[in-house]
């Protein structure tokens, strides 16, 4: 009997999402077939059904696997240039990978899934990878005074929103300084010795 330590398993697991990764680059998650990633795989229908129980949990794992994360900024610039770093890194994401623009679409159909399975740690690994960095950042210029508090899921809105908004509509990509107005106007906004 394997168990989830057994390094066949994990073996069998690793390889299947290898494949399930590679063709979702390739063909996106249309391409993610049961047939296409046994196939591409090696690894019997069976094992894979003993490791994912659906293709959605399997497309979501390799959704996982391929996940960039915005590079965090160093802990002692001020607050401008850590939002400028944290937006500047989630724009070249969401901008430069292909695959990025199919995955929040996807996201987007499954609000419904549990943490428990392989979509939910998707959906809760994307919101998790794109707003920790910034919600640091901002609890730390509210904490020291910087900030007047605020709601911080509608700051990363407010931050990130137009950028995924405009690859999700296909208008034109946003540059360094369309990054800078938008830090900028957040922070007029919400910099404490300007209220």
């Amino acid at each position: 009997m394997s168990t989830p330590t057994d390094p066949r398993r994990a073996r069998s697991r690793g390889k299947l999402l290898d494949a399930a990764a590679d063709l979702l680059v390739s063909g996106g998650a249309a391409a993610v077939t049961v047939e296409a990633v046994t196939r591409l795989s090696g690894v019997a229908r069976t094992t894979l059904y003993r490791n994912f129980p659906s293709t959605d949990s399997l497309i979501a794992a390799a959704f996982r696997r391929l996940l960039p994360a915005p590079e965090p900024p160093p802990a002692d610039l001020p607050l401008r240039e850590q939002l400028l770093h944290l937006c500047a890194s989630m724009t070249r994401l969401i901008q430069d990978a292909p695959l990025q623009q199919s995955m929040l679409g996807w996201l987007a159909m499954g609000r419904g899934a549990s943490e428990d399975d392989e979509v939910g740690q998707l959906r809760r690994g994307v919101v998790d990878s794109y707003t920790a960095p910034l919600h640091a950042a901002l609890s730390a210029a509210e904490a020291d005074g910087t900030l007047v508090p605020g709601d911080r899921d509608l700051a990363v809105a407010q931050l990130a929103g137009p950028v995924v908004v405009a690859r999700m509509i296909g208008l034109r990509p946003f540059t360094p300084t369309d990054v800078e107005r938008l830090v900028d106007d957040f922070l007029r906004g919400r910099l404490a010795d300007e209220t």
